[in-house]
């Protein structure tokens, strides 16, 4: 399975742009099974204008991810701001990740559950509380989000329940880029899977600077694709049948301590 991880800047606030520049992007890269959009690709962190996204932008959005699947026999996925519950009506908002299956069913999605203070975003947006895993050309996918890296036993979990490659969707800035490649390794390593990592790069308008470093990750710690600071589509080719071979060589999932709490 070729997979692809779109590192791009976002003009805060401004979803109609950064739909066009995603656009632009995918149409001139190799094709993929698979494509993997930043956080927060539709709006950054434009707080202000979150409220009025998710309720006008991020269906129309999440139309053109289902017309990308479509049309490209790929799956799509990327954080949105999105409404926790449209059904609800309380305008409660959640940083979700949409992932869009290429035979046109129905999305899933993953709501991030480490909100990140620095950034405020405690302040605007509800945790999600659940685990998800979706099935992605011959893998248990497990999606993710930014500040969720520094937290080693979701992916554990999600590991230990089957998911052989993480799919996460990051809007990680300087100064921490050493730390981005460093989770990213680790989170592939420890758990014996492929990890796809999809950063935001470049300024934003309140003069943070994103690292990009958007990374694939063997299932050994290996860097399959890299990126710098540019903008760009990186790919590489992913086999489940490397992820079995290895757990099966060197297992280390069936050897953790039971009854411990840690």
């Amino acid at each position: 399975m070729r997979a692809a991880v779109v590192q791009m800047q976002i003009r805060d606030g401004d979803a109609e742009a950064n739909r066009r520049r995603a656009e632009q992007l995918m149409a001139g890269s190799p094709d993929a099974e698979v494509y993997l959009l930043p956080e927060l690709w539709s709006t950054g962190y434009a707080h202000a204008a979150w409220p009025d996204s998710a309720k006008h932008d991020t269906p129309r959005l999440k139309e053109w991810m289902a017309a990308q699947a479509h049309t490209r026999q790929a799956t799509v996925a990327g954080s949105l701001v999105s409404l926790a519950d449209e059904a609800e009506g309380d305008g409660a908002l959640v940083n979700r990740m949409w992932i869009f299956p290429p035979d046109g069913g129905a999305p899933a999605f993953y709501d991030k559950a480490h909100l990140f203070q620095p950034l405020a975003e405690h302040e605007h947006l509800r945790p999600g509380r659940r685990r998800v895993q979706v099935p992605v050309g011959g893998f248990k996918a497990a999606p993710s989000i930014c500040f969720d890296l520094r937290f080693p036993e979701q992916y554990r979990r999600d590991a230990a329940e089957g998911a052989s490659l993480f799919l996460v969707s990051a809007e990680w800035p300087h100064p921490r880029s050493e730390a981005l490649r460093l989770f990213a390794k680790a989170r592939a390593v420890e758990n014996q899977a492929y990890l796809l990592l999809s950063n935001r790069t470049g300024p934003a308008s309140d003069g943070t600077v994103f690292c990009g470093g958007s990374v694939i990750v063997s299932p050994e710690g290996e860097f399959l694709a890299e990126a710098g600071e540019e903008e760009g589509v990186f790919t590489a080719l992913l086999s489940p049948g490397r992820v079995h071979a290895l757990r099966e060589r060197f297992p280390v999932l069936p050897f953790r301590a039971a009854g411990i709490d840690f």
